[in-house]
């Protein structure tokens, strides 16, 4: 059994954090595999996120560039990354590189033990009480409507390439990791869960609190419940 890697790295505005992030995926994926790939996709950054995330793809050809001519969001850019994966696992690490290296190296000696592995994050002590609120809430809300019991929604996760590619992910903002994970336990597949270490930003704030990925969150949840609860049935001729 084949058990390459594909590493997304979605980033947005991240010149002082894409190199670090590019060189702890590296770091990660060499100690656990010889066969893999890390698919860095530029969202339309004004600054030198892109600049920097090339010259890693000249100094390493398991790195590779995709760039969005404008800023379409996190779920947009991941879903572009599973398009052009072509290794046998996928997963996802913080273009932000806030999420732990040591937790990318368990998800990835994880991979296989079930057909998806997702993270919950234990210690929130480094967020804010609004976003713990917020967090909280969004998952109670999730649990709620597709009748799951979820410790988080919004983590990495780790799964074979052909259950991911086999499901769509409509979301174009932050909620996209939930979409799949929701979408994927909803055709019965097995999983697990590991925990994963939140590090917390190095370079300025999080960008995940705005009208914009409010409202894409929101949208996500309603295209969801739609999705799974009244799925349109295709017409046969």
């Amino acid at each position: 059994m084949n058990n390459s890697v594909t590493i997304i790295i979605p980033a947005f505005r991240e010149e002082d954090n894409i190199e670090a992030a590019i060189d702890n995926a590296l770091r990660v994926a060499q100690a656990v595999t010889q066969d893999y790939e890390i698919i860095v996709v530029d969202d339309g950054s004004p600054d030198k996120t892109g600049d920097f995330a090339r010259l890693k793809a000249q100094i390493d050809p398991n790195v590779r560039i995709a760039t969005n001519v404008t800023n379409q969001g996190f779920g947009y850019c991941f879903a572009r990354g599973v398009k052009m994966a072509s290794k046998d696992f996928i997963t996802v690490f913080p273009g932000d590189n806030d999420m732990s290296a040591e937790s990318l190296k368990d998800l990835l000696e994880a991979r296989g033990s079930a057909q998806l592995v997702i993270s919950y994050m234990q210690n929130t002590h480094k967020r804010s009480i609004f976003r713990r609120f917020v967090s909280k809430t969004f998952i109670f809300l999730m649990n709620l409507l597709f009748g799951l019991k979820l410790k988080y929604y919004n983590g990495a996760f780790i799964c074979r390439s052909t259950l991911l590619k086999s499901i769509p992910i409509k979301s174009t903002g932050l909620a996209a990791l939930a979409e799949c994970i929701v979408r994927l336990l909803k055709q019965g597949v097995t999983w697990r869960a590991i925990y994963f270490e939140h590090v917390g930003r190095c370079h300025e704030k999080s960008k995940a609190f705005n009208f914009k990925s409010i409202h894409a969150v929101l949208t996500t949840i309603w295209t969801l419940w739609g999705d799974i609860y009244f799925p349109v049935k295709s017409k046969h001729v």
